[in-house]
């Protein structure tokens, strides 16, 4: 029998446990988004969102998971993407931040929908985030004055 000695700084702390939860609310944020921004290439109702809770990732406020093509044709599925919010920081942020974070996960979404993941190194993540989220804040505010007006 091997008796192996883990560092105590590679060692997993097995009471840490991460808990998701669906996020309905998260969902229709996404769609709202997808639709106010005309990102025609993302199906928002295979795009779902959840809220971790627990989660040990210092830097880290969202995160979007893709499916590999081996594993759609596997189970002959479509490609479908999940958004993991991290609810200790997320929650905590201001409308606009949230806006920018659920837009700069949805970048990560190639054209093709097809289950991959775009790398930071694609695209300027950050340029693009902050167009994209200008036009959000433009297109919300023509929709809240219309609705006013009515």
């Amino acid at each position: 029998m091997i008796n192996l000695k883990i560092p105590p700084e590679f060692r997993l702390d097995v009471k840490m446990k991460i808990r998701y939860v669906q996020a309905p609310d998260l969902d229709e944020r996404v769609k709202r988004i997808v639709k106010l921004l005309d990102l025609s290439y993302i199906d928002p109702d295979r795009v779902k969102c959840v809220r971790s809770y627990g989660t040990n990732a210092p830097k880290t406020i969202a995160r979007i998971h893709g499916i590999s093509k081996a594993f759609l044709i596997g189970v002959g599925m479509k490609p479908h993407y999940v958004i993991e919010f991290i609810a200790e920081k997320f929650d905590k942020l201001p409308d606009d931040e949230k806006d920018e974070i659920i837009i700069h996960e949805l970048l990560h979404i190639p054209k093709t929908f097809s289950g991959s993941l775009l790398d930071h190194g694609r695209i300027d993540f950050d340029g693009e985030v902050k167009v994209l989220h200008k036009i959000l804040k433009r297109r919300l505010s023509r929709g809240a004055s219309q609705n006013s007006s009515r």
